[in-house]
């Protein structure tokens, strides 16, 4: 039964980039609107609605574009309502077909989190084919963590408000081999170490200047590059390189860990931004995972024994390869038979091994190696950008290439459930 809710949670949100909204349109703005539900242990079930405003007769690319949504928690904690708004809107002098330049604003409060953000986003699309494009983004921002009911692990989150300046690129092409994809980020931030966010920014400058580059400043880069390689009759190799750097003082949202993305980003899913929506006794068993970072898959378990103890394995610095052979198998073939569903739904099989090399702010440690076989089964529906739309569900059986801990044994059998793919373009 957990399973099966689990299922249409993350089918529905797939499924609702098509539904019908209903719609309140004039010559000036047309909304959408639709109703929204969800859960966690804090607020209960969830209701609310969710918003879709932009001109008429433009699709997803004119101006005054706002997403929005509004929440309430049945069961009325300190904090109720939640809500999340963006809006976009292009500088025509920076903007063609597909390659608009404009700026950006979100705004958000939900499940004990501040977020607030303002910023410009250009996009380069020389022809029709939308897996060759570049895009960049300078963003500043600020955020602070006011409820930590909702954490699984409080330890993985500091109290302080943040303000940060962030920047990415990314880049997606075709060569001999494939598709791939390039994707840069840095960022940079100051956090406040008193209630009132601008006082403490100012004190921590000007009465403990010391603080700039050591406890206080901080900075973190990261490069990504994915190469996808088919090399037919279904078969097909996918290669992901990472590698990211932080200054000692990298509040613990953003270290790496192990095997799962880092804390921060866990607020980019509705599965895994609360606890409770994800059963807790599967997060704390250790067979849940969220990709992301140096994604050492097999050490999922590991790294959950450790926060279950209070010890969260963090890395400051953080090398990785993640490699994943497909082949072929009957329900995928028998899938792709099935019209227009065949070019949606899949239920791919393959081998994968990932290795990584961590550095915990003293010593770079022993490098760690895991390999295994799984399943993936999706649902995606790509905008007309080329961007996933979809859910990926994956069950893994990792096993350890490297040294182990204690009586640890390489070849246990754990099982994995994967929130998302590991390597995706």
């Amino acid at each position: 039964m957990p399973l099966l809710l689990l299922l249409s949670m993350l089918i529905l949100p797939a499924l609702s980039h098509q539904a019908a909204a209903q719609i309140i349109s004039s010559d000036r703005y047309e909304v959408g609107i639709a109703p929204d539900l969800g859960f966690n242990s804090v607020d209960g079930i969830i209701v609310g609605a969710r918003f879709r405003g932009e001109d008429p007769r433009t699709f997803l690319d004119g101006p005054h574009r706002i997403r929005a949504g509004i929440w309430l928690g049945t069961r009325l904690p300190d904090h109720p309502v939640s809500y999340a708004f963006s809006y976009a809107h292009p500088i025509p002098a920076i903007t063609d077909v597909n390659s608009e330049g404009g700026i950006r604003l979100s705004s958000s409060m939900r499940t004990g989190l501040h977020l607030h953000e303002a910023g410009f986003h250009k996009r380069w699309q020389p022809g029709f084919d939308e897996f060759v494009s570049t895009e960049t983004g300078f963003h500043a921002g600020f955020y602070k963590r006011f409820d930590f009911d909702y954490l699984l692990y409080e330890a993985l989150w500091q109290e302080n408000s943040v303000a940060y300046l962030r920047s990415d690129f990314r880049k997606r092409d075709r060569n001999r081999l494939g598709r791939w994809t390039l994707a840069f980020s840095g960022m940079t931030g100051l956090p406040a170490s008193t209630k009132d966010p601008f006082i403490g920014f100012s004190g921590q400058v000007e009465e403990r200047p010391e603080l700039l580059g050591q406890e206080g400043l901080f900075g973190q880069v990261q490069l990504e590059w994915v190469q996808q390689a088919p090399i037919g009759s279904g078969f097909q190799i996918r290669s992901r390189i990472f590698g990211g750097a932080s200054t000692e003082a990298v509040p613990q949202e953003h270290r790496y860990m192990t095997s799962d993305a880092a804390a921060f980003e866990w607020h980019n899913s509705s599965l895994t931004r609360a606890r409770g929506t994800i059963p807790v006794q599967w997060m704390r068993s250790g067979w849940i995972h969220v990709p992301g970072g140096p994604g050492l898959r097999g050490y999922t378990f590991r790294n959950t024994d450790l926060l279950e103890a209070g010890i969260p394995a963090w890395s400051q610095h953080a090398l990785a390869w993640n490699l994943e052979f497909y082949f072929p198998n009957p329900v995928n073939s028998y899938f792709a038979r099935i019209p227009y569903a065949g070019d949606l739904l899949k239920l791919e099989s393959y081998l994968f091994a990932d290795a990584g090399y961590l550095y915990d702010g003293e010593t770079w440690q022993d490098p760690l190696m895991n390999a295994g076989a799984g399943l993936m089964l999706s649902l995606n529906i790509e905008d007309y950008l080329g961007r996933d739309r979809g859910f990926f569900l994956r069950y893994e059986l990792p096993v350890w290439l490297s040294e182990t801990w204690g009586d640890e044994s390489n070849f246990r059998i754990r099982h994995l459930l994967g929130l998302g793919a590991v390597v995706r373009l």
